[in-house]
C-alpha cells in the first residue's frame, strides 16, 4: 500500500540526517533515500534539482542547526552568562551528526567545505567571547583553538560521554584557564609562554 502522506523538503532533509548518521555516504544515494522514504525518484526530484543540491542543503542545515543557531542563542544571554550558555548548548548538540559529517568530509567536497566553515565560525565565535571578557587577542585565539580541539576530541574519542560529563570538563578547563592566566600575570614576563609571533 502506497504511503500518501505529504513528504516535503524538510522530510527529505530530516531523513538525510538520519541516513547519514546510520549509514554514512552510502545512505545518501538517491536510491537509498527513496527506499528509506518509501518514495519515488520523482518525489525526490520534485524538491531537489539533483543530488548535489540535496547534499548542499543537508550541509547548510547542519551548519544552521549545530552552529549558527547555537551562536545566536548564546548571544541572547548577557555577556556574563554567554560562556555557560555556549557550553550548555554545544554539549547538548546532536554529536552523532557532527561526527558523521566529519567522517564523510574527506570524500565529499560539500561536506569538506561545510566542516571548514563550521570550524572557522565556531573558533572565531569562542575567540570573540574570550575577547569580550578582556583576554588579549593572540591569547584569545590560542585558547579558542585549544578549547575547540578539546570539544572535537571528546566527540571523537569518547562518543558516548554524557552531556553532563562534557559540561563538567568544560568547567574544569575554564578553571584551569583562569588559574593559568592569573599565574601568568604574576610571573616575570620573560617566563611567560611565547606569543604567536615568536613561537
Amino acid at each position: 500500500m502506497t504511503d500518501t502522506r505529504r513528504f516535503g523538503k524538510p522530510d527529505w532533509l530530516s531523513l538525510g540526517f538520519d541516513q547519514l548518521k546510520k549509514h554514512g555516504l552510502s545512505g545518501l544515494t538517491i536510491e537509498a533515500l527513496c527506499k528509506a522514504a518509501g518514495r519515488t525518484r520523482g518525489s525526490f526530484y520534485h524538491h531537489f534539482k539533483d543530488h548535489d543540491q540535496f547534499i548542499g542543503e543537508l550541509m547548510s542545515g547542519w551548519q544552521q542547526k549545530n552552529t549558527i543557531d547555537v551562536a545566536l542563542d548564546t548571544l541572547n544571554e548577557p555577556p556574563s552568562a554567554r560562556r555557560r550558555k555556549l557550553s550548555e548548548r554545544a554539549n547538548h548538540l546532536d554529536h552523532d551528526l557532527d561526527r558523521a559529517v566529519r567522517q564523510i568530509a574527506p570524500s565529499h567536497p560539500s561536506a569538506s567545505a561545510a566542516v571548514r566553515e563550521v570550524d572557522r565560525h565556531r573558533t572565531n565565535f569562542v575567540t570573540s567571547l574570550h575577547r569580550e571578557s578582556g583576554v588579549d587577542a593572540d591569547l584569545a585565539i590560542d585558547i579558542a583553538r585549544l578549547e575547540y580541539a578539546l570539544f572535537v576530541g571528546v566527540q571523537t574519542v569518547w562518543p558516548d560521554m554524557s552531556a553532563t560529563e562534557r559540561m563538567r570538563l568544560d568547567k574544569r578547563f575554564a578553571w584551569l584557564l583562569a588559574r593559568a592566566i592569573q599565574d601568568s600575570a604574576s610571573q616575570d614576563p620573560a617566563s611567560t609562554p611565547p606569543s604567536r609571533d615568536t613561537a
